[in-house]
């Protein structure tokens, strides 16, 4: 299969719940979203219902997608408001919507605007800037998939509950494109 390209990018998965994933995702917002405007994507296979925050910019039975408009909510998409984000999207799909899920989104916002998505399923339609694979420390069982994506991860992240053991501070975005910076 042909990945679609997408520079503008920064993927984030991870091995299971609680692993850090909605952490970094807020760290690198409150980082960047001085200098520039970043976009947030929380993906989840779950359909919930009550999801009263938010405008429904896409609904039928295997894919909705809303934009998060409270930033006091809770839940991960109104926290990457919160930290940021001049526009955060809740998804909700099975991995086979995930590429039209992204079209719909890409069409609501500007040509090469920085996007930061929580999402593994993701990594199976787009190549990203930049995809970052986290993990809990005490986390030894990996949830469905991931053997699949460890191959791809340009970077592997170890989340305590607490802390990173990783710098948000190497994580550029220029030149329409998302990386790690090499250390000095």
């Amino acid at each position: 299969m042909i990945l679609i390209k997408m520079p503008e990018l920064l993927l984030i998965a991870g091995t299971g719940r609680n692993s850090g994933k909605t952490t970094i995702v807020c760290n690198i917002i409150k980082k960047s979203s001085p200098n520039f405007q970043v976009v947030a994507i929380k993906v989840t296979p779950h359909f919930h219902q009550n999801i009263e925050s938010g405008k429904i910019v896409f609904d039928r039975n295997d894919l909705v997608i809303i934009e998060e408009l409270d930033s006091e909510t809770g839940k991960d998409s109104s926290l990457m408001l919160k930290a940021g984000a001049v526009k955060s999207y809740f998804v909700m799909a099975k991995d086979d919507q995930l590429e039209e899920a992204m079209q719909l989104i890409i069409k609501q916002i500007p040509d090469k605007t920085p996007v930061i998505c929580e999402s593994g399923g993701l990594r199976h339609w787009f190549e990203p800037g930049l995809f970052l694979m986290m993990n809990r420390s005490d986390n030894v069982t990996f949830k469905p998939g991931v053997e699949d994506l460890k191959s791809v991860a340009d970077h592997w992240i170890t989340f305590d509950g607490k802390k990173l053991d990783f710098d948000v501070n190497t994580i550029n975005y220029s030149g329409n494109k998302w990386s790690i910076l090499k250390e000095k």
